[in-house]
């Protein structure tokens, strides 16, 4: 009988082992959660290593799924154990049950919990220091918890309570702050009391400030951007602030600063400021090739502390098919008024190549920039400019060569703001960037043309599933004359190519003369979605839809004309920035006439 019943049970064993093993080569079709209620079955799901398929996922069915594994299940379930007990359930039960789909191999997961009665806080408590002032800050703190008797014992909601009484003390002079923490839980009554032991240690005033490093900039300059002085109480903000401050003006590879705590004599903490300087000269320069640009270079050159001090120099040269010749000179004085109002000049001169006009446009800008934080900025802008057109949309095949020799001047302000919280300067997932501008052309120095010109621009980038990202650009703008009734050719807008519509060619989206050139409109409007995915390693893939239109006259945003394309594209990962291929096609438009564009970076 012993032996039967060691065979009956290995047979057994057996085929459970098997049917483990079998479930391990089951995909994941679904993860449910039954019998929680006081926490998101979304949060208990964050938790969690194994994971279903999305439907992302499910669209990428060229890539592997995610496969059963009973050890995961089993690590999970008593991660989530761990997860409620932090969370005030002392003695949460899981369990799950498999169904399984033999035809498809995939499986369901249920997952069933029974949390019972939290643990919630009792009294709490504070022991109060002995220092009158810290004592008087610690009862001002007091005053507003965001935790109160009653409330689900949750052990991050204490942690950030803790983290909140320590900043406050780190911030009114105390570096040496101690918070002692003593949980008393009774689990007959499902309740934990909570006492705080607050040691806030001396009150300390900054002592010397020390400024280390091999820098060239001036030790004058470095003070005048460190937001303390000595004698002022110690602040951990203050230090970060003056990081921040250092670091923004674009002159060091690191700034550190540091208060070292065991150093306080005296009541006094020093202060040390660790700078390392960028180099003064710095180049970049790079040559590719786009079916738009064709053959492109590229070189800027940067010289810090030009001409002592903190300013700056930028030289710029650029070349490519559209634009033969393009140099800009950038002379940046920072911190002209206050830390942030920055002063630029300007000089540049650019060629010109399009289909309707060239032109030579040479000129300068004087700008002030305001730095309202690391991503935002305004600016205020008088720039002026002397443009040798030769306007070329009355040509006709037969006399092409020829067109309208046009030499004008320009002048004027332009007022702008810029903000930018993408998260990659390459391959944004999250943030967004809005560009906006009002410019007024017509004040002196004869200019020719009287208008205003008003651009905004809108991008969002939201991630939805790991690598899968959605973006999406909107785009407006108008021209209006003051005086007469034309707007210069140069300036007006113009549609399609590898940035904006791809459906098309480069700037043939465009009203049309009697010769039927394009020659600009002074309304555009236009929009665009992109869904971006991993395909394979440096591989990823798009795809794309665009609308817009341009039309002739001021203030002029008619849906019904307009245009649209669809397209997919293939992006190649670099480390200066994805390699763009894109296939695009018009829509609603007969006949169908697919463009390809290769080029360098996002659409946008």
């Amino acid at each position: 009988m012993n032996r039967k019943l060691q065979i009956i049970l290995f047979i057994l064993l057996s085929s459970l082992c098997h049917s483990a093993a079998a479930q391990e080569n089951y995909t994941i079709k679904a993860i449910d959660f039954t019998g929680n209620e006081m926490i998101a079955s979304e949060t208990l799901m964050g938790q969690m290593n194994i994971r279903s398929a999305t439907f992302l996922q499910k669209v990428a069915f060229w890539k592997e799924q995610p496969d059963f594994s009973p050890v995961m299940l089993d690590n999970d379930l008593e991660r989530l154990r761990r997860f409620y007990q932090r969370n005030g359930f002392l003695n949460p039960r899981l369990d799950y049950s498999l169904e399984r789909n033999e035809k498809r191999e995939n499986l369901r997961i249920t997952i069933k919990v029974e949390e019972g009665e939290p643990i919630k806080i009792g009294n709490m408590t504070f022991t109060q220091p002995k220092d009158s002032t810290a004592a008087t800050l610690l009862s001002g703190i007091t005053g507003e918890l965001p935790l109160k008797s009653g409330d689900r014992f949750v052990d991050q909601s204490i942690l950030e309570l803790e983290s909140r009484i320590k900043n406050v003390f780190l911030n009114n002079g105390y570096p040496l702050i101690e918070i002692n923490r003593q949980v008393d839980v009774h689990p007959d009554k499902k309740r934990a009391d909570i006492n705080f032991a607050v040691k806030p240690g001396p009150r300390t005033v900054f002592g010397q400030v020390r400024i280390k490093g091999d820098s060239l900039v001036p030790r004058g300059f470095i003070r005048k951007k460190i937001r303390l002085s000595s004698g002022d109480l110690y602040s951990q903000q203050k230090m970060n602030a003056s990081q921040e401050s250092l670091f923004r003006s674009d002159l060091f590879n690191y700034v550190v600063i540091r208060a070292p705590k065991d150093s306080i004599r005296n009541k006094r903490i020093p202060l040390i400021v660790e700078v390392s300087e960028l180099p003064s000269w710095s180049m970049e320069a790079g040559i590719g090739y786009g079916t738009e640009d064709r053959f492109r270079a590229s070189v800027s050159i940067t010289k810090l502390q030009f001409l002592g001090g903190t300013r700056k120099f930028i030289f710029e040269g650029k070349h490519s098919h559209f634009l033969p010749l393009s140099f800009e000179m950038k002379f940046i004085q920072p911190g002209l008024i206050g830390d942030n109002l920055d002063l630029i000049l300007n000089p540049f001169f650019t060629r010109e190549n399009e289909i309707s006009y060239t032109a030579d446009r040479l000129g300068s800008g004087i700008t002030f920039q305001q730095n309202i934080s690391r991503s935002t900025s305004a600016y205020l802008m008088y720039s002026f400019e002397r443009d040798f057109l030769k306007d070329l949309s009355f040509s006709t095949p037969l006399n092409e060569a020829k067109g309208r020799e046009l030499i004008h001047n320009k002048s004027g302000f332009t007022i702008g703001f810029n903000r930018n919280t993408a998260n990659s300067r390459f391959n944004p997932s999250s943030g967004w960037k809005l560009d906006a501008y009002f410019t007024y052309m017509g004040i002196g120095f004869r200019s020719k043309y009287h208008y205003y010109k008003n651009e905004i621009s809108l991008v969002r980038y939201h991630q939805l599933d790991q690598d899968w990202i959605l973006a999406g650009k909107l785009r407006a703008g108008f021209i209006q004359p003051t005086r007469g009734k034309q707007t210069p050719i140069e300036d007006r807008f113009l549609l399609g190519g590898a940035s904006s519509l791809r459906g098309w060619g480069r700037n043939q989206i465009s009203p049309v003369n009697e010769a039927g050139n394009p020659i600009g409109g002074n309304s555009m409007l236009e929009g665009s979605m992109e869904l971006r995915f991993p395909v394979y390693d440096i591989f990823s893939g798009v795809t794309f839809a665009d609308f817009g239109n341009i039309w002739e006259t001021s203030f002029t945003y008619n849906p019904d004309d307009f245009l649209y394309n669809v397209g997919l594209g293939l992006r190649i990962n670099t480390p200066v920035g994805p390699v763009r291929l894109d296939l695009a096609s018009p829509i609603f438009e007969k006949p169908i006439r697919p463009q390809f564009f290769i080029s360098i970076g996002h659409a946008f």
